[in-house]
């Protein structure tokens, strides 16, 4: 019986390493099969291991999403949207609230404070979320 602690105790910490690989989010899971497995070697009854386990995980969920978490950034480039802004593309539908606009052969929802027209060169100066904000594409001399 010494063998299902032991691959509890395992499992929890590749969570745990998996978790420092693809930042998931899964350590309190991995925390809570490891300190399962840890209890169980020792001989704690099952019922009163499989609590404390849950109440490790609550303890380490709430300490990496406070202090932990909050302090991880993208280490990767910018996010695309935020690239757009400047870009040119055209209008290519109207609808009632919105407009749709196609930009580097993607097709975006988008808003304006002018009126458009099917065809209209516009211009991205924000983006909201998903939305982008354009405006007619001035003519530049």
């Amino acid at each position: 019986m010494l063998v299902f602690p032991i691959l509890l105790l395992i499992l929890g910490l590749l969570i745990i390493l998996l978790d420092m690989m693809v930042a998931a989010f899964i350590t309190p899971i991995g925390i809570a099969f490891a300190v399962l497995g840890l209890l169980l070697m020792f001989g704690i009854n099952f019922y009163v291991s499989f609590v404390v386990s849950l109440i490790s995980a609550v303890v380490s969920y709430m300490l990496f999403a406070r202090f932990i978490k909050k302090e991880t950034r993208d280490l990767g480039r910018e996010k695309y949207t935020f690239e757009l802004k400047g870009k040119v593309g055209k209008v290519v539908k109207v609808a009632q609230d919105h407009y749709l606009v196609e930009l580097e052969g993607d097709t975006w929802i988008a808003y304006s404070d002018e009126n458009l027209s099917v065809g209209d060169e516009v211009e991205v100066i924000d983006v909201d979320g998903l939305k982008l904000k354009v405006r007619k594409k001035t003519l530049q001399r």
